[in-house]
């Protein structure tokens, strides 16, 4: 397997600098004119990577590839794995990766003023890019600081070549991660996402379960808030990373979902940590979609496609009951 790993600043969707989407961290360059900012764009029908190398010096090919020639300028069928800094918490870890990539030793130019006509010097088809969900990235990548010679050091550029049994041991679990990952295509969240006041126990607590299980797999160690009234059901805790998950159970995929007055308050108060996870069909084919909030757009978005936003609908409620007369 042909692996390379890159460190670059950390971005939520790595499609050009905003106000709203600042990337930290990187390069040496100022945090307003980092290449990397635009990896995950898509050009066409492909991605225009950035990894700056010290001192702006060639990638060494032959390190990912012995058999390659010192006088090839590229190399194909790379998987390349971008990593990047967490800002909140620390410590790095993988954001997402090319598959199939090609890798140059040198930067290419470009003329397209789509990424401000920046440098690139790794390529794949957007269809074999994949940028993680900011909660799904929680593969920790080690550093030669902490690990020992052989890791992730002060280059940006790593290619996982020493012969050290964990060094090939943490190459093949990304291999195998990658191999397993599968994105999700949700094709129902289209729909708008209105305030409803019906629940449903059955459902919720299927749902309480489905989210708990799919948080777990990202890594996350989960702690039940449901009787604390704090206006969010679950703790998500990996690390120094801390969320707050408020939990939706559907029957069906038609997206409605009633957020109490609390849960509203709590989703504004903290927005960087809230999640509010929807499990439609959730007793026979439960699919979870996660909105977070994204500054970019100003709005609470699916965290999977930013594009597709909730409506969220403020209606009165009333309470009928009999009394005795």
């Amino acid at each position: 397997m042909r692996l390379l790993f890159a460190n670059i600043g950390w971005m939520e969707h790595y499609k050009g600098n905003c106000k709203a989407d600042m990337i930290v961290g990187g390069g040496s360059y100022d945090n307003k004119d980092k290449h990397e900012a635009f990896n995950f764009q898509d050009l066409k029908g492909s991605c225009y990577g950035y990894v700056q190398t010290v001192r702006d010096s060639k990638i060494n090919l032959s390190r990912i590839d012995k058999s390659v020639s010192k006088s090839d300028t590229k190399i194909n069928n790379v998987l390349v794995i971008w990593v990047a800094n967490r800002p909140d918490s620390g410590g790095s870890y993988v954001v997402g990766w090319y598959n199939n990539a090609t890798v140059y030793a040198d930067y290419c130019p470009s003329n397209s003023t789509a990424r401000n006509k920046y440098a690139y010097n790794i390529t794949a088809k957007r269809e074999d890019c994949v940028l993680l969900p900011v909660d799904s990235r929680t593969l920790s990548v080690p550093r030669a600081t902490i690990e020992g010679k052989g890791f992730l050091g002060q280059s940006n550029v790593w290619y996982a070549d020493y012969e050290d049994s964990s060094v090939q041991e943490f190459r093949d679990a990304v291999v195998e991660y990658v191999k397993k990952y599968k994105a999700k295509k949700n094709a129902v969240i289209k729909y708008q996402v209105k305030v409803d006041a019906k629940a449903r126990k059955k459902v919720e607590e299927a749902a309480i379960k489905y989210v708990t299980n799919e948080y777990q797999k990202r890594g996350y160690d989960i702690t039940s808030r449901e009787s604390d009234n704090v206006g969010w059901d679950l703790d998500a805790t990996n690390g120094r990373i801390s969320l707050k998950l408020e939990v939706k159970g559907l029957a069906s995929s038609t997206i409605s979902v009633h957020i109490t007055s609390n849960e509203r308050t709590k989703m504004e108060a903290d927005k960087k940590h809230y999640r509010l996870c929807v499990v439609i069909n959730a007793i026979k084919n439960p699919q979870m979609i996660v909105f977070i909030w994204d500054n970019s757009v100003g709005k609470w978005v699916s965290e999977d496609d930013n594009s597709i936003a909730l409506e969220i609908e403020e209606i009165a409620s009333y309470i009928a009951s009999v009394k005795e007369i």
